[in-house]
Formats: C-alpha cells, structure tokens, sequence
C-alpha cells in the first residue's frame, strides 16, 4: 500500500535523523542563535521604547537575579524527572515568554517575560553543554556551531532591528527556538540514566547536602565567583571602552565579533588538548589571560596592546573556562548530582556578575574605566593565587573530549 510505503519511509528518515550530526548541528546553531537575538540588543530596544537607563538596569539585575534562584531548581528537576522531559517542556516555555514579551502592554510584564526568557535559556545552559560532551561527535565538532550561532545571532539582531522593526529579533527568537526544539528531539547523548536519579549503587539517597559539605566544590565555586565577576564587568565596559579609546561603535562591534570567532579554532581542536592538560593547568592558564587583559585595560595602554588583549582575553578564557568547567564537575562530583552541580556552578557565576557590575560600574563613574580594570586586575589575581593552593585531580582520565 503507497502510505506503508510513505509511513516506512518516514520511519526511515527519522531513525536517520535521531542522533544524527545534524541533529546536534541544529540544537547547538539555533539555541545559541536565539541566546543572541533575545540578549544581544534588549538595553536599546527599551531605551528606544521611552524606558529609562534605570529601568533596563532593572530588568536585567531582575532577570540575573531569577535566574540565579532557578538554576539549582532546574538542575535538581532535570536530574530528578530526567534530561530530555524537564528540557523539553523549559525550551517549549521559553517560545511563550518569547511571545508574552513581543505582546507586553506595559514595563512589569516586560520584566516578567525577559526574566523568564533569560532563566530559561540559562537554566538548559548546562544540560546543552553536557550534551556536547555526550554526544557521539567530538565536543569542539558540536560545540563549535553554537559559537556560529551566536555570532549570527549577533549579526542578524542588527538587521532585523534596524531593517524590519526593533522587536523583529523577539519575534525571530521564538522560531529559533522551536528549530532548537527539533534539534533537542533528535538528539540522544549518551548520559546513563542513573544519571537522573538521585539513589548511589549501595542505596543511599544523595542530595544536596553532599555537594555543599564538599570542601573541593565549595572552593570550586568561590573562583568562578571571581572569574565571573571579572569577565562579566570586563564583558559590559570593553565595548563602551573601545569607544572612549576613539573607535566607532561599528569597529568596536567588528573588534568584538572578531574576537567571538577565536573561539572556533580551541573548540575544534578541544580534543587534541583537553583531555591532556591538567584541571588546575587550565585555570591557571584562562586566569592568566584575563590578568593580562585587566593589566593592559587598567594601565590604559595603546588602543592597539588594547585590541590584542581584547582577542587574547575575552573569548578565549570564556570558552576554555567553560569546558574545564565540565571536566572539574566531573572530575569533583558525584555523577548523579553533575547537573545541579553545573547549574550552582552557573548560579555562582551569575551572582559574581551581578556584583561586579554594580561595584564597576561606581567605579567607572567616579575614576574612570582604567581604574575599574585596575580593581578587577587586583580581583583576578586574588583569583589566580587561589588557583595555586586548589587541590584537584588532573581529570585526565575522563576523555570529555575526545
């Protein structure tokens, strides 16, 4: 019969696609897309609507503030109920903030739907980047097209604003958004399912009172307070920096999607190094970087020394940061509890950037930019110092990345 031919046809097709390269392609591409086209612009689209500076510093430190709330939560529930159903329904409900955010009447539903937008796209942020390193594909091969998508993204928020209508972008985010659903679906990493649950082979349950008594993931978390708090005031100022240097703010965006793209080269090649160099070898090298951009930030130095260490230290660091956050959680961690440990791990993060930028952005406003770099030079190195007297396994063995 011509529809069981159809019907097997189709049968065919999606046993092709389900854990295909594609599949992952897709995720990786269109989430990190839609990342970009709901944060990438939202300061000017609001100011552009008649909202104060004031009120988009509102919305945001809301939205970091939800999301850092959440994220425990959210890891516990995908550990609980499992990846793939608690994922699923947060990438379903963030097309609803999505739509609830392009049709708010007034500033408080604004900030309701960007908070929840932003948790959500924060919250699947470390089952994603698990899946890169559970996927059947070399991490750098996966992980690589987010990178793309997000400089797209980038890219593609402009036009739309400037082109189509300013909230364009907000519209474009929820079809990228399903699109990164189809990816999702398709994909099966390989994560054992004892994952998801919260019970160790000998039957003892496992909560979170074991990650907080445990002394090398507590320390864990006090640096990437510290890099956090670095890199995200670091992140906010270098653009308006670049300009006070004298660049126009279209060079100042190619500097910075230039220096996104360097990330693609140490994501292909993760293989060849990550699994090689030792955890505590990676975080004194990425501290090390963002030290010597603080350095040439801070002693305010030729807009040229400004723009090599703009390439040097901002993407690269974030990037290896990123993965040798993967390989310590797992290197630390009980297996069971490895997503909630990524998700305190993100929700250390984001209150290490709430703080920075509120602290930076004082100092900003009453020394200058060279003198905030130079207080964020003082805090990364305090960072580095804690590098040298953190005791942890080289995490060699785990081949994330191979």
């Amino acid at each position: 019969m011509p529809w069981k031919r159809e019907g097997r046809g189709m049968e065919r097709l999606l046993a092709k696609y389900t854990n295909s390269y594609l599949s992952y392609v897709i995720l990786f591409f269109f989430y990190d897309l839609a990342f970009a086209l709901f944060s990438a612009l939202i300061s000017v689209y609001l100011i552009g609507k008649g909202y104060s500076a004031s009120q988009v510093s509102l919305l945001i430190s809301a939205a970091s503030l939800a999301n850092m709330v959440t994220q425990p939560f959210i890891g516990s529930l995908t550990e609980r109920f499992g990846m793939r159903p608690v994922n699923m329904v947060l990438f379903g409900a963030s097309c609803f903030a999505g739509g609830l955010f392009v049709i708010a009447p007034n500033f408080a539903i604004i900030v309701l739907a960007y908070a929840l937008m932003n948790l959500i796209m924060n919250g699947v942020n470390p089952v994603v980047e698990r899946m890169a390193t559970s996927s059947p594909y070399s991490y750098g091969s996966v992980r690589m097209w987010g990178s793309i998508g997000f400089s797209a993204g980038t890219q593609l928020t402009g036009l739309l604003y400037d082109n189509i209508a300013p909230v364009a972008p907000y519209v474009a985010f929820i079809f990228a958004m399903l699109l990164a659903i189809l990816g999702f679906w398709g994909t099966n990493p390989r994560v054992a399912e004892t994952e998801s649950a919260n019970i160790e082979a000998d039957g003892e349950p496992v909560s979170a009172k074991d990650l907080l008594t445990n002394k090398k993931f507590l320390y864990y978390l006090v640096l990437q307070v510290i890099f956090a708090a670095v890199t995200g005031a670091a992140y906010s100022f270098c653009s308006v920096y670049l300009t006070t240097k004298g660049l126009e703010a279209s060079t100042a965006s190619t500097v910075l999607s230039i220096a996104t793209l360097l990330e693609i080269p140490l994501l292909l090649f993760s293989n060849k190094f990550m699994d090689k160099i030792a955890n505590k070898t990676l975080l004194l090298g990425i501290f090390a970087l963002v030290l010597i951009e603080m350095v040439i930030y801070g002693l305010n130095m030729p807009l040229p020394f400004i723009i090599v260490a703009t390439f040097i230290g901002r993407h690269p660091p974030a990037i290896i940061n990123i993965m040798a956050n993967m390989k310590v959680v797992n290197t630390i961690v009980d297996p069971r509890q490895q997503i909630t440990g990524l998700a305190l791990v993100k929700t250390c993060q984001s209150f290490g950037t709430i703080i920075s930028n509120n602290i930076g952005g004082q100092i900003a406003d009453a020394a200058g930019y060279p003198a905030m770099f130079l207080f964020l030079c003082a805090l990364i190195g305090v960072g580095l110092v804690g590098v040298v007297f953190f005791q942890v396994p080289s995490g060699n063995d785990k081949k994330l990345f191979s």
